[in-house]
């Protein structure tokens, strides 16, 4: 278990995490790792078995370790339907069927893979009542280490209240090599914490929200470890992608620390998974998380920099002025990795950030505007200033 002594109300943090493992050829020690377990579930997609599951699966099964596995279907995404497959598939009948005995059920379930693999995983082992792990394959969200998984159910995506990866196991080398729209997701999903945490303070001073200084420091420095490596991003270099990687882990550390998405999201996840949403709405392939979540964090960035112009609040100015240069940095970083801007058309964008609002019960700088009448005319300028960031 992971623990954080803290001068917080909570008095301290913890997270059930057992191994925390990030190295190169990380992958070659998942035998070892999960020694304490026989009947292993294995779930994967098409494309992460052929990464890092197919090579899993032969360590289990040489080990006597495997009870199955699941391939999801393509697209993989973490859809009620996927989540009821996982499901279905996880017990395994008797050869002769008992009419008193129940289906036999792993002991373990194993993701390989990254957000979407690792979120359905996340709701079936909570649903279920077993240890679940992950052998991540791509630095592209920082769900790794989140007590909360955004499923998509019917036409919306609810985040829902899950299991802790006992087990976390990435390997360097693999991630290296994922797709590079992958990496810039990583970077999109960790910009964003700098929104997420000055929500955060937002909300602890007008609604007494609790606020844990010692996390949102944490979750901070990472983001800026990150950033400060995210330049050489398309070289690849182990030590960028560790930096990423450990970033996001200690922004879904963050999430597990409090028991709440808090410390990793607001506004720019909130506007982001509201464009996921509108695509599902009409029957498209939502992009990916971190790259919605990149752009929304320009939209977030945009608007406190209008408010801390133009408010009269000295006590607000200070604390948006405390993040300013975090956020000229961010749209720095922006020239260099040019993270892709997939909602270009105005009508969507502008409805992103009116119906972001209402995505969760969160207080965040949207409701503050939509409090005092200003959202429409900051989601119409967000639209404006943000398309000049579009250098993808």
């Amino acid at each position: 278990m992971l623990s954080m002594e803290c001068n917080c109300s909570q008095k301290g943090h913890s997270a059930p995490i057992k191994v925390l493992e990030v190295s190169e050829n990380a992958i070659e020690k998942v035998v070892d790792i999960l020694s304490d377990y026989n009947r292993i579930y294995m779930v994967a997609d098409k494309n992460t078995y052929e990464v890092a599951g197919k090579k899993v699966e032969k360590m289990l099964k040489e080990a006597g370790k495997l009870s199955h596995i699941c391939i999801i279907d393509e697209p993989a995404l973490p859809t009620n339907a996927n989540v009821g497959k996982v499901l279905i598939e996880a017990g395994i009948d008797r050869e002769n069927y008992d009419i008193n005995a129940f289906s036999y059920n792993p002991d373990y379930i194993l993701a390989v893979g990254s957000g979407s693999v690792n979120d359905i995983c996340r709701m079936v082992s909570y649903r279920m009542g077993l240890e679940y792990g992950v052998v991540g394959t791509a630095p592209s969200m920082d769900g790794y280490v989140s007590v909360v998984a955004p499923l998509i159910n019917g036409n919306r995506k609810i985040v829902y209240t899950c299991s802790v990866a006992r087990h976390i196991i990435i390997d360097l080398n693999i991630c290296a090599g994922a797709p590079y729209e992958l990496l810039l997701a990583g970077v999109g999903d960790m910009i964003g914490k700098y929104v997420a945490i000055l929500d955060w303070e937002l909300s602890q001073k007008l609604t007494g929200e609790y606020y844990c200084e010692k996390v949102a420091n944490m979750v901070l420095e990472a983001t800026e470890k990150c950033i400060t490596s995210a330049v050489s991003l398309k070289e690849r270099e182990i030590e960028t992608i560790e930096n990423t990687i450990d970033g996001l882990i200690l922004s879904g550390l963050g999430i597990a620390y409090t028991g709440s998405s808090r410390p990793a999201s607001g506004t720019e996840h909130m506007v982001g998974q509201t464009w996921e949403i509108m695509d599902v709405e009409k029957g498209k392939v939502p992009n990916l998380h971190g790259v919605e979540v990149g752009e929304a964090t320009f939209a977030a960035i945009v608007m406190y920099k209008k408010l801390y112009e133009e408010t009269n609040e000295t006590w607000l100015k200070e604390l948006i002025g405390k993040y300013i240069p975090a956020f000229e940095k961010i749209l720095e970083l922006q020239k260099q990795i040019k993270i892709p801007f997939t909602v270009t058309d105005k009508d969507k964008f502008i409805e992103g950030v009116l119906r972001g609002r209402t995505f969760r019960v969160r207080y965040t700088l949207l409701q503050y505007l939509y409090d005092r009448g200003q959202l429409q005319e900051y989601a119409e300028f967000a639209y404006e200033e943000t398309m000049k960031y579009n250098v993808g």
